[in-house]
């Protein structure tokens, strides 16, 4: 498994020029400078490691390779998260800031997830690292938000269902939290940070 994190600060919308048309179509509905570049470096991290291989998604939207490679993006602040994997993979990528946990959380969290965020000495750490942690797991599944968020726990590293077991581990750099979920326990032991000259050399 690779876990990449890209900084979006260099990107120009003549990176266009290098990412398939359907993508380079989309970025100019986008409405925000920011947004622009997400997409455009989400594009570029997807040619890195898939070429010209067709992109689909599934009936909840999560994309996938048609050769059989799993991947996943997240994106928020300055950075856009990749994790690519030989199995079904889920990230999320989350700048921490101030939240009440337990009011934000409640509409999301269990009873065993509102514990552990009371029972957390940083109750905020606490709650990015659940947040996180859920939606990498729901994007693993190949669901996302389309499935009740409550209908999964994610207080432990692991969550069995249907015969399936998912591994879940959680980073944390400068003001970022990411986690990452997949069918394999084989997370690399930190992130990597990819330069932007790499995409586009």
């Amino acid at each position: 498994m690779n876990i990449l994190i890209a900084d979006i600060s260099g990107v120009e919308a003549a990176h266009c020029s290098l990412i398939d048309v359907e993508r380079a179509g989309r970025i100019n509905r986008l409405r925000f400078a920011d947004d622009k570049k997400r997409c455009i470096m989400s594009g570029l991290l997807i040619r890195r490691f898939f070429g010209n291989t067709d992109i689909c998604r599934n009936e909840w939207g999560k994309p996938f390779a048609v050769d059989g490679g799993h991947f996943n993006i997240s994106h928020s602040g300055d950075y856009v998260l990749f994790a690519v994997s030989d199995s079904e993979v889920g990230c999320d990528i989350e700048r921490v800031r101030f939240v009440d946990p337990l009011k934000t959380g409640r509409a999301v969290f269990t009873d065993k997830e509102k514990e552990y965020i009371i029972n957390g000495a940083d109750k905020i750490g606490a709650f990015f690292e659940l947040w996180t942690k859920k939606e990498s797991l729901l994007k693993c599944i190949g669901q996302g938000f389309h499935r009740s968020a409550k209908s999964v726990d994610v207080s432990g590293d692991i969550f069995e269902e249907d015969e399936k077991v998912y591994h879940m581990k959680c980073y944390r750099f400068a003001d970022y939290t990411v986690s990452v979920c997949s069918e394999k326990d084989d997370f690399p032991k930190s992130v990597s940070f990819i330069d932007l000259k790499e995409l586009v050399g």
